[in-house]
């Protein structure tokens, strides 16, 4: 036997590590956790915070939305309102908290977009077009400025959105060929002023109305509103909303009809139509959109 040697039966030194024993799949997965865990909830908050400096709407994602929107704040939208709308629609929506809490409005009239619109127009989200109430000379005729026509066509081809209201820029300014929205947008905008039999452009004399607002269930953004006002408003002694409204042609998505509780007639309500490039188009056919605020919150997150 070699000098040093050792009994071949006696047991090995103890050389630390665990050579030869294997680990279960959880057993490499936890052994790794403490390194991993750090740098995922790393990552996390970084992306939160990136979110948090653009704006991003936290109300969307599931389950965490809420928390995170009240601690980051919601998303404001920019919207720039062109013309002058009714006073309902100023104190309901324009002047009311429950929209000024995510919407910035900036009211603006049609004269003042005669130089440069198209950049002054760019940093809105989306833009509403309504001279119900319009004062200035422009406004009364219900037109805009040719250079304030061309911005806006190229806004919603930039796949921005425009809500028009009544017969608001139906005409351009000192051009008495372009009359009714297709003539002046193109098919852009989904209504537009055909004549009827008497040679009378439904642009240019509206009707008023006690109506009711039902849903046509084209669409589901309107998930559980049958009517405006509902059933039981009409018991307790609401019949229906005065409204002052233009009885347009249309080639959209009809969301909303309007029904005349006296006649039965029926006329279009809400009209919505999406450009090829993605921009968004709603018409409203009535003046007083202030009436129906929880339909305006469902088209505004449409348009944003």
């Amino acid at each position: 036997m070699f000098e040093g040697s050792q009994d071949a039966g006696a047991p090995l030194p103890d050389m630390g590590g665990d050579f030869g024993e294997k680990k279960s799949f959880f057993q490499k997965i936890f052994s790794k956790s403490e390194t991993i865990i750090p740098v995922v909830l790393i990552v996390i908050l970084l992306l939160i915070l990136v979110l948090a400096f653009s704006g991003w709407d936290y109300s969307s994602i599931p389950v965490v939305g809420g928390a995170l929107q009240s601690v980051f704040g919601a998303k404001h939208y920019n919207v720039l309102v062109i013309g002058k709308p009714k006073p309902i629609v100023m104190d309901k929506i324009i002047g009311q908290d429950d929209f000024t809490k995510k919407y910035i409005f900036q009211l603006a009239t049609e004269d003042s977009f005669t130089s440069n619109p198209e950049a002054r127009l760019k940093p809105y989200d989306f833009i509403i077009l309504d001279q119900s109430d319009a004062d200035t000379p422009m406004g009364m005729q219900k037109a805009i400025p040719y250079q304030l026509a061309e911005a806006l066509k190229n806004y919603i081809d930039s796949g921005k959105s425009l809500i028009i209201v009544g017969n608001s820029g139906h005409r351009l300014v000192d051009n008495p060929d372009a009359s009714g929205w297709q003539s002046i947008f193109g098919k852009r905008v989904p209504v537009d002023c055909i004549e009827n039999i008497d040679m009378i452009s439904p642009c240019v004399n509206p009707i008023h109305i006690t109506g009711i607002f039902r849903n046509t269930l084209i669409s589901d953004k309107f998930y559980g509103i049958d009517q405006i006002p509902s059933l039981t408003d009409q018991q307790s002694g609401k019949p229906g909303l005065d409204l002052t409204l233009y009885p347009v042609n249309h080639n959209g998505e009809d969301w909303m009809y309007i029904k005349d509780i006296r006649t039965k007639k029926q006329y279009t309500g809400i009209i919505v139509n999406r450009s090829l490039f993605g921009g968004k188009v709603v018409y409203f056919s009535f003046e007083q959109w202030g009436l129906i605020p929880k339909v305006i919150h469902i088209i505004f997150e449409y348009v944003e």
